[in-house]
């Protein structure tokens, strides 16, 4: 279920990843539960066409009701709003998705030679969005005001932090003022 229970996702004996709109309205003529619906009737849900085979994990971000991550044979796709991003090569198992990373932990390895681990955080992989990886590039490639044209399109809080960052690197107080009100950070309003 995502953040915000208005999307669920289910895995199925075969690998076949479905997806479920819970906002979904269900209109006069379909069936629910075999039963013929008369008229409208809001928050039945609904099945979507989308679907992914060989799919073995699902995870909803924490913080975006619109993004998760799967893992399809040995790759990591990120879903965004059921669209996909390019696909990343790993071996890993999903632990976590929030502030548009993604961490995986390389179980694989740890269960090869448990005892012969030095550092368990190398074990530890983090995977970014391309939102994430697209805002730095904004930011370093283009004027602020661009990019912060940009984060305004695609709104996050993680967004907003990077753009306040640079905003401050920059020493563009104004523009590091907006981002921090627009992430909601008290204390970030108070430094400027």
């Amino acid at each position: 279920m995502n953040c915000d229970s208005t999307r669920f996702s289910i895995i199925d004996i075969n690998g076949v990843l479905s997806f479920y709109d819970m906002n979904g309205v269900t209109k006069e003529g379909d069936t629910v539960l075999d039963r013929p619906v008369l008229g409208l009737k809001l928050g039945q849900g609904e099945h979507l066409a989308t679907e992914r085979k060989e799919v073995w994990s699902v995870m909803w971000s924490a913080d975006n009701p619109k993004l998760c991550a799967i893992m399809e044979k040995n790759r990591l796709f990120v879903l965004n709003d059921y669209q996909q991003e390019e696909p990343l090569l790993t071996s890993g198992y999903l632990c976590d998705f929030s502030n548009l990373q993604v961490k995986a932990l390389m179980l694989d390895e740890i269960l090869k030679d448990p005892e012969d681990i030095k550092n368990i955080s190398e074990m530890v992989t983090t995977y970014e969005a391309k939102i994430l990886k697209d805002t730095r590039d904004y930011l370093t490639q283009v004027t602020l005001k661009d990019a912060i044209e940009y984060v305004e399109k695609n709104p996050h809080p993680r967004l907003w932090r990077l753009v306040a960052e640079t905003a401050l690197e920059k020493m563009n107080l104004n523009l590091a003022e907006r981002a921090f009100v627009k992430m909601d950070n008290y204390h970030g309003v108070q430094l400027i």
